[in-house]
């Protein structure tokens, strides 16, 4: 790789990892021993989040990635400029040749030989990106491209796929949480057999291989419905158990398998049983109730800790939502104007925060030095004021969230104190849904 060029990718890598970190609340990266290889290599993951997905997941690789990509992005001169000195190869699909015939036999070339000469490429094989917690039919790309290069290497160039399971909490929100699962490689010289017997049955039978192993690493749910569900009683096991991210995936994975296990073998049963869990949801909804606070007000029980917390923290609460309000409300603002298309929202949001966010913080930095210093100390305003930027952030984030779960347990304990029969029915539900999934039969 050229010199210049390879500090242009690390620029750009050690930027977004910075950026990332703000735009999500909390990352966790599991097996990350196997973003460490010599290996040629095709890194491959789902597609919920545009653009951040090919980025979260080099970002877990250290050598350099390069990409394949739409070739819709390329029509621009300038653009198609841009992304080819980024490391990227376009991709024509049928969404961008408005239905014609693809031709993609130069950019499969160029795949090519860059495996063969010990580089990393990036494919998503779903080929389009949506926000759905599932993985959608495979394109035969990525096997492809994977085949070709081993057989023009005589299966001797250790080529491995190396799937990432992408676990947004909600990607299209500021400060969710991100669960990245590095699966185990797969070597692709294992299909040489069956690429001598039948070529077009080992590239099917290598994508099914990749996609039995990416759904591994991922939550993935049948349709919007089921997604719905497992979503509820993800919150409900949390509030009762909280657990970190990795664990808690987990144990998602136990209960949508026990969800479609019912659903093939007493369908009638977990019909009732998801009739009773949106039921509850929904009357926590009329009441203004979240779960977590029924749980506290049945089982905790305490109303004072936080609330002395909050008054405590209120100035640095104050000084945190002030500073960052302006920012985050026109990064979201102009993100709705400009992006229509709900799937594309993460990366909208992300990129005009790059931009914006900083910008706005600058000016705001700007006028607080025109306060000059505090008075008796000699102590920079300007620089106090920047100081503060992070931690207040935190605050104020953290502020909001204690406060808006701190009303819903008042809420909640006053419609107990009026309506105690209610309440216990409320509970007795919560309860029988808790028990139903532990009593769920190991997958």
């Amino acid at each position: 790789m050229h010199p210049i060029l390879f500090f242009v990718y690390h620029f750009f890598k050690a930027l977004i990892e910075v950026t990332r970190r703000v735009f999500y609340a909390k990352i966790t990266v599991v097996n990350k021993e196997r973003g460490r290889f010599k290996e040629p290599c095709i890194l491959v993951s789902n597609h919920p989040s545009t653009l951040l997905d090919p980025l979260n997941a080099a970002e877990e690789i250290q050598t350099e990635v390069h990409f394949l990509a739409n070739a819709s992005l390329f029509k621009n001169l300038v653009a198609a400029w841009f992304f080819k000195k980024l490391f990227c190869i376009p991709i024509e699909r049928y969404e961008d040749t408005g239905g014609k015939p693809l031709n993609n036999k130069a950019s499969f070339e160029k795949a090519v030989q860059h495996l063969e000469h010990g580089g990393c490429l990036y494919i998503a094989p779903e080929g389009t990106s949506y926000i759905h917690r599932r993985l959608r039919k495979l394109k035969t790309g990525s096997a492809r491209i994977a085949l070709a290069a081993e057989s023009q290497a005589n299966f001797q160039l250790g080529l491995v796929l190396l799937p990432v399971g992408l676990n947004y909490s909600d990607p299209t929100q500021f400060r969710s949480h991100l669960l990245t699962i590095l699966g185990e490689p797969i070597r692709v010289a294992d299909f040489e057999a069956d690429w001598k017997a039948d070529e077009a049955a080992a590239v099917r039978k290598l994508t099914d291989h990749l996609a039995e192993k990416l759904s591994n690493l991922l939550l993935d749910t049948v349709d919007d419905e089921e997604d719905r569900l497992l979503c509820y009683l993800e919150e409900m096991q949390q509030n009762e158990n909280r657990l970190p991210s990795y664990p808690h995936f987990l144990r998602s994975k136990k209960t949508l398998a026990a969800i479609q296990g019912w659903s093939k073998e007493v369908p009638s049963m977990l019909a009732t049983f998801q009739t009773n869990v949106f039921s509850y949801f929904q009357t926590l909804e009329k009441l203004g109730v979240s779960d977590l606070a029924v749980y506290e007000q049945l089982k905790v029980k305490k109303l004072n800790g936080s609330f002395l917390a909050l008054i405590g923290t209120f100035p640095f609460f104050l000084l945190g939502y002030l500073t960052h309000f302006l920012p985050a409300y026109s990064t979201g603002k102009l993100s709705k104007i400009l992006n229509k298309d709900i799937h594309w929202a993460p990366t909208y949001k992300y990129v005009i925060g790059v931009v914006l966010y900083p910008l706005m913080l600058g000016f705001q930095v700007w006028v607080a030095g025109k306060f000059g210093v505090l008075p008796g100390t000699g102590i920079s305003i300007k620089w106090l004021y920047a100081l503060s930027i992070i931690p207040a952030g935190l605050v104020a984030e953290w502020w909001l969230k204690t406060w808006k779960l701190e009303r819903e347990k008042r809420r909640a304990a006053r419609c107990f104190s009026t309506e105690p029969e209610s309440w216990k029915k409320i509970g007795a539900v919560r309860t029988s849904i808790l028990e139903i999934l532990e009593s769920a039969p190991e997958s």
